[in-house]
């Protein structure tokens, strides 16, 4: 056998493998169950003893080219001058192409069996998974790098220490209130636990009666009581004035600023510095996770659109198979149709009025032939009307197929692209878009630590040099020292002097004072001795105006007894 008869066995199996498989498959059931079931399915399949129909033997021959199948139909078709064996067999045709579209027919339902029900399943997985991802990655990163653009802006504008000097004002009279708040409520419950206790206590004082607890309250626990409900009226007053402190206290600090232009950015530094280096360290980690995440997510979605694409074209190409094997067919019977017109239409010229010598039987029996033939050449002539109706269905159904087959390659395409290429080239820009964030925050370290360094060394810059003048100041604070010395000298050397002089006057009159001093003292000694005298010398009768020993001049001299 040549290797083009083979090419032709091949071709003509597989049209009819086709048929077969579609009839199989959509045709016999796995087992009836019962008599019910058998009879559905014979409901379902009228066209049980199709193999008999003598197209059917013709059309899915393998060992027949399609010309050879062509040429067969035909002949099929062709009018045989016996009325019943004609329309017997066109009856055969139009069966057997009412078994051609009941299994197409069923080879659609099959293919539509074959649909991918996932589809909307993996659309809201792919909205849903990878958008979330997104999201989270977006909800990581944006707070990293607006801190890192706060910072920037604040750094390239010279206010960085202005807004750092707020916020640590803010941080200090924030800390104030709390300790105030805290404060107050813990002052507010001693003094309302306070008065609930001296109220208990009153209560309990109150029940302290004589008489067996019928009397009146004893003396003791009345003054007990009178004491409690000053205290209580004194804890009362301090409380209302405790709730008037805690209601004029704000209950959260308001700051104040002198940069409102730098609100924003004064947050986000506030972010920075309030968050613990623990906690900056864990959003890294988690918009490091994040992006990993997207990464795997979309490479994950992404590789299961692919292979439902590529289920999607397979079923494609049986679609498309299928429909050229049916056209193929309807093609055969559209052109055996044609030529068995023609055949017939040969056969009618020649049942055309014969010569005038034709007899009446004669004619009758040619009339009846033509009539026969017309009938048979109306009715293939409305089967043909269908043929070729159903063949350009199946035509323009070959072109929707061609253009769903050529977008579903495309979109294979695009999605293999995006699987490969394309979630490589994304996390080819996270991965760098990372390091530049981090990049970004570790440069504002750096300028940051640069500008406090500058900052320090004007300020040291400044110290030093107020010292410098201190130091030349104080040579000149110590020539005034030395010349306030000098002037205290000058002052004390006056003072040394006039000092001198007035010890050298007090001196000589001292001296002078002396001198008088020791006359005076021998005076007395003089007159102390007379004292001692004068009763003995009185009593001698010796006393006559001089003392004893001493002349009369002498004591009168003194111009006293006790020389005074």
């Amino acid at each position: 056998m040549s290797s083009t008869s083979a090419a032709k066995r091949s071709k003509n199996s597989e049209i009819k493998d086709v048929l077969v498989r579609a009839k199989q498959t959509a045709g016999v059931a796995a087992k009836p169950a019962g008599r019910t079931s058998q009879h559905t399915e014979e409901l379902a399949n009228p066209f049980t003893d199709i193999q008999s129909n003598t197209f059917y033997k013709i059309i899915l021959n393998p060992d027949l080219s399609p010309t050879e199948r062509k040429e067969a139909v035909a002949r099929a078709l062709t009018f045989t001058h016996d009325k019943i064996e004609s329309s017997t067999r066109l009856d055969e045709f139009n069966q057997f192409k009412e078994y051609l579209q009941h299994e197409r027919k069923r080879m659609a339902k099959e293919i539509i069996s074959l649909t991918d029900t996932d589809a909307f399943s993996e659309l809201k997985a792919v909205y849903d998974e990878i958008n979330r991802a997104l999201l989270s990655f977006e909800s990581k990163i944006t707070p990293l790098t607006d801190i890192v653009d706060a910072v920037y802006t604040l750094r390239m504008d010279g206010v960085t220490f202005d807004v750092f000097r707020e916020i640590a004002n803010d941080k200090e009279k924030e800390a104030e209130l709390l300790a105030l708040q805290l404060q107050q409520s813990a002052e507010l419950e001693r003094l309302t636990q306070s008065i609930e206790e001296m109220r208990r206590q009153v209560a309990i004082l109150g029940e302290d009666k004589g008489w067996f607890g019928f009397g009146n309250v004893r003396r003791s626990s009345r003054e007990k009581i009178a004491l409690l409900q000053l205290d209580i009226q004194e804890l009362t007053q301090e409380l209302q004035e405790l709730t008037q402190q805690i209601e004029a206290t704000p209950k959260a600090f308001v700051a104040h600023t002198e940069l409102a232009e730098y609100r924003d950015q004064k947050a986000k530094l506030r972010e920075l510095l309030d968050i613990s280096s623990d906690q900056h360290i864990q959003r890294q980690r988690d918009l490091v996770s994040a992006a990993q995440e997207f990464i795997n997510t979309t490479e994950t979605r992404v590789g299961i659109v692919s292979q439902h694409f590529d289920q999607m074209n397979g079923q494609i190409a049986n679609l498309s198979e299928a429909n050229y094997s049916m056209r193929e067919i309807y093609a055969i019977i559209n052109d055996a149709t044609k030529d068995a017109e023609r055949s017939n239409e040969n056969i009618r010229e020649t049942l055309q009025p014969g010569s005038v010598d034709e007899g009446d039987i004669e004619k009758m029996a040619r009339e009846r032939s033509k009539r026969d033939l017309e009938g048979h050449i109306k009715a293939l002539g409305t089967s043909s009307v269908d043929t070729t109706t159903v063949l350009a269905e199946l035509t323009t159904s070959s072109h929707r197929i061609k253009s769903m087959q050529d977008a579903n390659e495309q979109q294979i395409s695009k999605t293999r692209q995006l699987h490969s290429s394309g979630v490589a080239g994304v996390a080819d820009q996270l991965s760098t878009v990372l390091q530049a964030v981090s990049s970004a925050a570790l440069g504002e370290s750096s300028e940051m630590a640069r500008m406090s360094l500058e900052r320090m060394q004007q300020t040291t810059n400044d110290l030093g040099q107020k010292e410098v003048i201190r130091v030349a100041l104080g040579s000149k604070e110590i020539n005034s020292e030395l010349a306030k010395a000098l002037e205290d000298l000058e002052q004390y050397g006056q003072v040394v002097e006039a000092a001198t002089s007035i010890t050298r006057q007090g001196l000589e009159e001292t001296k002078e004072l002396l001198g008088r001093l020791e006359d005076t003292a021998r005076g007395v000694q003089n007159t102390v001795r007379d004292s001692f005298a004068v009763a003995a010398d009185v009593t001698a009768g010796k006393y006559d105006g001089e003392t004893a020993g001493e002349p009369v001049s002498d004591i009168k001299s003194t111009g006293n007894p006790f020389n005074f």
